[in-house]
């Protein structure tokens, strides 16, 4: 899924200063934006001699105050795309074009001005360059449009649709013309926004605009005849997660199925029958036994009546839910199983309460322990371990019920809140290597990005390494493109997409892959799975192993996801 190519156009928002333009080409890459843009006039090219109107002067007073020269102009390209963005800009002459020379390949793409949609000198130099052009259709009538671009080649180029005032209002967006441009010329449409509201560019997307190009500025009432109609780096940030996610937020025109993170609602929020007494082997359940309570973790109320009068075959203590298990002899694990576990060295996923049952029915002699931010608090002790299994931990993804692990936060109380976590967890890391002999990985979901993906590698490398120094390996465990957190979906920006991969093996860190993990971001960003893995080879040192489906449908049993899913986790096993 691509999404919505966003350009956030410079223009002449720079105020003739290259500092202020690298500013704003920074900004623009924090915000997730696709690229950037600039315009460029030759000085003696771009306004007659002649007598000149009031609106003329004014232009032209502008055009010269934010002049920058073809060769600042490329540098700014470079410098855009060494943050990994593309770079543009829009010429209103095909003279123009000269005075960049050779170094018109710094640039990604073009961009024909509305103004001159009829400059077919123009279109056909930009065309020769090899470089994709965008041609905005503002200010020409049907006629002029259809002439201009009905002599064109078939690849190569795309129509903007664009209402050339400065700002356009509500009134004249004329958005219907998006459909009207793709119906007629059968390819991808963008949409160039003026908007007195940047929330318009959402409304063309739905209607199909595949790429949006809109002018930043870091004030909207600075000097100048672009900024009013531009848009801060905050409402870029959201105009590029909309985009971004444009795919998911249009998907579902089909049958009715609950995502990953409604289920976990329907779980919590909703409810179930529970034991308000022992119920023994042998006895039938009845009614009056029954207590309708939350969370929906057993029999609900519409398959109640299946069970009733039926015998159960385990115990069923007081409190407890009434699971469909009751009614069937607990069969044993089988040694085969049993044996097949151990050689591939598996391990299961434990709760601290849980462990010794799961060690009873489960004896595989490997368990991950699953921590609770408030089971940490408390200080996980290693008494009662077993001294013969093999422990790793996942640390807690929150260290509150309303936020998540970030040893980095802005906030103090997050920060300080998430460093005591992973400290107390690597001290009982440090207690079970003690007890065991053995090495115990923990595993961490660290997700929240602040100021770009490499400082984010470069902090988390770091923090990492000094705790590496304790003999304690903490692994960023590979994440979903999606995550459920706090009873809702949350779009994750590290450690699940390629450049993620290219910078965990820049810095050499051991990783947690999650296999279901990595086919939903599969799903999302159209990597190979098993390319991607293998690329990461050498750093992964940890595996977590379930199925998925879709783009957040996670922790599905083996078997249950999409085809072709199989064939990664025998990779992942290999």
């Amino acid at each position: 899924m691509s999404g919505v190519k966003i350009i956030a156009e410079i223009g002449i928002n720079h105020n003739g200063s290259t500092d202020e333009a690298k500013k704003l080409i920074r900004a623009a890459a924090e915000t997730g934006v696709h690229a950037v843009k600039f315009q460029y006039r030759n000085l003696d090219n771009a306004y007659a001699d002649a007598n000149r109107e009031i609106g003329d002067e004014i232009l032209l007073c502008e055009i010269h105050r934010n002049y920058l020269e073809p060769a600042a102009l490329t540098v700014l390209a470079i410098y855009a795309r060494s943050l990994g963005l593309q770079a543009g800009v829009s010429f209103f002459d095909a003279v123009d074009m000269r005075d960049f020379g050779a170094d018109i390949v710094c640039f990604d793409f073009l961009k024909m001005p509305s103004v001159e949609l009829c400059n077919a000198s123009l279109i056909d130099a930009m065309l020769a360059t090899g470089r994709h052009v965008y041609l905005s259709t503002g200010c020409h009538r049907e006629s002029e449009i259809e002439s201009a671009l009905s002599r064109l080649p078939v690849a190569g180029w795309a129509p903007m649709h664009c209402t050339s005032n400065y700002p356009a209002t509500l009134h004249n967006a004329n958005l219907g013309y998006i459909r009207h441009l793709q119906k007629r010329w059968v390819r991808d449409v963008g949409y160039s926004s003026h908007d007195d509201n940047w929330e318009v560019c959402l409304m063309a997307m739905q209607l199909g605009a595949t790429v949006i190009e809109r002018h930043i500025t870091f004030d909207k009432g600075a000097q100048g005849l672009d900024h009013s109609s531009s848009s801060t780096p905050d409402e870029f940030t959201q105009l590029a997660e909309f985009a971004g996610n444009m795919d998911l937020i249009l998907a579902g025109d089909g049958p009715r199925v609950p995502n990953q993170g409604e289920l976990l609602n329907r779980q919590n929020l909703g409810r179930s029958f529970f034991a308000n007494r022992d119920i023994v082997p042998g006895q039938a359940l009845d009614a009056d036994s029954l207590a309708y309570r939350a969370p929906n973790i057993g029999v609900g109320r519409t398959e109640i009546s299946n069970f009733l009068g039926k015998v159960v075959s385990s115990p069923i203590k007081k409190g407890a839910p009434v699971t469909r298990s009751v009614f069937k002899p607990v069969e044993p694990v089988g040694p085969d199983v049993l044996d097949i576990a151990r050689r591939l060295c598996l391990s299961l996923p434990v709760r601290l309460h849980d462990i010794a049952a799961i060690q009873v029915q489960f004896p595989i002699g490997a368990y991950e322990f699953h921590l609770s931010f408030k089971e940490v608090r408390a200080g996980p002790g290693s008494n009662g371990l077993d001294k013969s299994v093999r422990y790793s931990i996942h640390l807690p993804d929150y260290v509150s019920s309303t936020l998540l692990m970030d040893p980095f936060a802005p906030d103090d109380a997050q920060r300080a809140a998430s460093l005591d976590t992973l400290e107390r967890t690597v001290v009982f890391a440090e207690q079970l290597q003690e007890v065991t002999g053995r090495s115990v990985p923990v595993v961490g979901s660290f997700s929240v990005v602040h100021s770009g993906l490499e400082s984010f590698f470069e902090d988390h490398a770091a923090l990492l390494c000094g705790l590496l120094d304790r003999g304690v390996t903490v692994m960023p465990q590979w994440l979903p493109p999606i995550a459920w957190y706090f009873g809702g979906s949350v779009r994750l920006n590290a450690m699940n997409d390629v450049p993620s991969a290219e910078l965990i093996s820049s810095h050499g860190l051991p990783v947690c892959m999650d296999i279901c993990h990595l086919l939903m971001g599969s799903n999302v960003f159209g990597f190979s799975a098993q390319e991607l893995m293998q690329r990461l080879q050498p750093n992964i040192k940890h595996l977590h192993i379930a199925d998925a489906a879709g783009v957040d449908g996670e922790g599905l049993a083996i078997g249950e996801g999409e085809p072709g899913n199989l064939d990664v986790i025998r990779k992942a096993l290999d």
